[in-house]
C-alpha cells in the first residue's frame, strides 16, 4: 500500500476534491473512475466512484486494477535504462545488434533504426491500422448478449508471440509487411507515435537481458517498489478485484488482450501507480531509487523535434506539456487510451505534485465523456493549486 504523506493536514481541501468529483460523476457518462494525487513522500489523497461490474455490485475503489494503455510505455523507459545501467545494452547502439531479423527503413536503407529512435517514437515506424489492430485480441470466442466487441478484434486463435507479431509486421518477408510501414522520415529526424515501436523496444530489452520482459519490469521495478497488484497478465493480479470495461452502462466491452503487451498492457491499481508516480517525482529530483542520477536525467532529458509545433518536449517513453498545466511549470507523465480505458498520469516539477485518473469507460459513446474527464481533471488541477498554495504560502 502506498504511504501516506506525513505532511500537514490538507483534509478541508480535500472534502472540497471529493464533492467536486461526485458532481463530475453525476454526469453518468463514466460508469467507474479512481483518482490519487501523490507527492514525493507518498499519498496525498485518493478516492473511487462508480462500479465494476454490470450489475452494480463492486464499487470501483483506489485498489480496483484494470489494464492502463499507453501509461505502459513508461515502463519501458524504466526498464531500457535499467539495462542499460547493467551494461546490457546502449540506447545509441542499432536495433539490429539484437535482433535474430533485420528491420530497415526501406526508403532510408543505409541509416540503422537506433534503440533511442525507439524510446523517442522518432524510429520512422508507423502504426498502420489494419497491422496495428491485428494485436487486439479477443479472450474468448463466445460472449454474452450484454457483451460489445469491437469489430476488429482478432479471435483467440490469432494470437501469437510478440516476437513473431514483430517480425511479420516489420521484416521485408513478413505476410502483414507493407512499406509504408515506415515513414518517409528518416530514423532519428522526427517523432512519430508508434505503439509497434514501442513493443520492439521491450523485445529488445528481453533479447539484450536474456530475460523476458515481464519478469524483468517484476524485479527492476514492481518488487523494488512493493506494487504487489500489478502484472502483465491475469495470474500477476487478484482478478477478484479487476474491472470490466464498458461500452456504456448496459454494455460492457469483450474482454481482450494486447499481443503488442507492452505498449498498453499493464495491469495495476490507482493506489500501486501512484507508487511508482511518487518514485518518478524522487527520481526528477535525483532521490529516485530505481535508478541511478544519470539515470534519471537521461529519462527526463528533454527533447523537441521539428515535426511537433505544440509546446512539447519528450524525454525516454514519457512527455512534457504545458497543457493544463494551470501552476507554473510543465507537466510531466503520460496519458493512454485503448477501448473502454482512458488514462492520466502526470506530475508537475513546479509544484512537486502528482496525478492519477483511471477510468473504465470507453469514449466513443457518450457525449458527455469529454465534459466528465475534463471536469474530473479539472478538479484535480484546483485541488493542486490549493495544496500548493497552502504548503508555500504563495
Amino acid at each position: 500500500m502506498i504511504e501516506k504523506s506525513p505532511e500537514k493536514d490538507y483534509s478541508f481541501i480535500g472534502d472540497t476534491l471529493t464533492t467536486n468529483l461526485q458532481s463530475a460523476f453525476n454526469k453518468k457518462a463514466i460508469i467507474g473512475f479512481s483518482v490519487s494525487v501523490v507527492d514525493d513522500k507518498g499519498l496525498i489523497y485518493e478516492n473511487g466512484f462508480g462500479h465494476t461490474d454490470i450489475d452494480k455490485k463492486n464499487k470501483y475503489t483506489i485498489n480496483t486494477v484494470q489494464n492502463i494503455a499507453s501509461i505502459s510505455k513508461t515502463l519501458i523507459g524504466i526498464a531500457l535504462l535499467k539495462a542499460q545501467e547493467l551494461g546490457k545494452l546502449n540506447i545509441n547502439d542499432p536495433i539490429n545488434n539484437y535482433l535474430p531479423f533485420k528491420i530497415i527503413n526501406p526508403n532510408y536503407p543505409e541509416t540503422p533504426i537506433l534503440i533511442k529512435h525507439l524510446a523517442y517514437h522518432s524510429s520512422s515506424i508507423v502504426d498502420l491500422d489494419e497491422v496495428y489492430a491485428k494485436s487486439y485480441v479477443l479472450k474468448k470466442s463466445k460472449h454474452n448478449d450484454n457483451e460489445g466487441v469491437y469489430g476488429w478484434f482478432s479471435k483467440p486463435e490469432a494470437k501469437i508471440s510478440l516476437l513473431d507479431f514483430i517480425k511479420n509486421s516489420l521484416t521485408e518477408n513478413g505476410k502483414w509487411y507493407k512499406k509504408e510501414t515506415f515513414s518517409n522520415n528518416e530514423p532519428g529526424k522526427a517523432r512519430e507515435y508508434s505503439n509497434i515501436a514501442a513493443a520492439l523496444c521491450a523485445q529488445i530489452i528481453e533479447f539484450a537481458t536474456e530475460q523476458d520482459y515481464q519478469s524483468f519490469t517484476k524485479d527492476h521495478i514492481l518488487k523494488p517498489l512493493k506494487m504487489s497488484s500489478s502484472g502483465w497478465s491475469s495470474k500477476d493480479i487478484d482478478t477478484t478485484k479487476r474491472s470490466r470495461l464498458f461500452a456504456n452502462e448496459k454494455m460492457m466491452i469483450a474482454e481482450y488482450s494486447l499481443i503488442t503487451y507492452a505498449d498498453g498492457g499493464f495491469i495495476t491499481s490507482n493506489n500501486d501507480l501512484g507508487l511508482f508516480l511518487t518514485e518518478l517525482i524522487k527520481g526528477y529530483k535525483g532521490t529516485g531509487t530505481l535508478l541511478s542520477k544519470d539515470g534519471y536525467k537521461k529519462l527526463f532529458e528533454p527533447h523537441k523535434f521539428l515535426n511537433i509545433k505544440e509546446d512539447i518536449e519528450f524525454g525516454v517513453f514519457i512527455e512534457f506539456s504545458n497543457e493544463f498545466a494551470k501552476v507554473k511549470g510543465s507537466l510531466i507523465g503520460h496519458n493512454g487510451s485503448d477501448p473502454g480505458v482512458t488514462t492520466a498520469m502526470y506530475f508537475n516539477p513546479k509544484t512537486e505534485t502528482g496525478k492519477i485518473l483511471l477510468t473504465n469507460t470507453d469514449s466513443d459513446f457518450d457525449e458527455n465523456y469529454w465534459p466528465e474527464i475534463q471536469s474530473i481533471w479539472k478538479s484535480l488541477i484546483k485541488y493542486e493549486i490549493e495544496l500548493y498554495s497552502e504548503k508555500t504560502g504563495k
